[in-house]
């Protein structure tokens, strides 16, 4: 795993009105220091939302955030990851 910070797109898809929004959002307010912007965007045809958080963090901050992300019922986690600045 890398040490040095990462760009990284996270795109999040959770049901609209589902506990699961409450729940991103704690975790997300662990891994403030990370993020450099987030939007939120409902899909009313799907009965979704969406969420996409740009970060710079190293490769095990992404992995921890991601997979605790995983964890909560109805929630798919994408993730794109750039390669290292030099």
């Amino acid at each position: 795993m890398s040490q040095y910070p990462r760009m990284a797109f996270i795109l999040i898809s959770f049901p609209s009105g589902s506990r699961a929004f409450l729940d991103i959002v704690s975790v997300m307010s662990k891994f403030e220091r990370y993020m450099m912007g987030s939007i939120q965007v409902p899909d009313p045809r799907k009965q979704n939302s969406l969420f996409g958080i740009l970060m710079r963090a190293n490769t095990d901050q992404l992995g921890a955030f991601t997979g605790l992300l995983g964890k909560i019922k109805g929630v798919n986690v994408k993730s794109a990851v750039l390669p290292e600045d030099k």
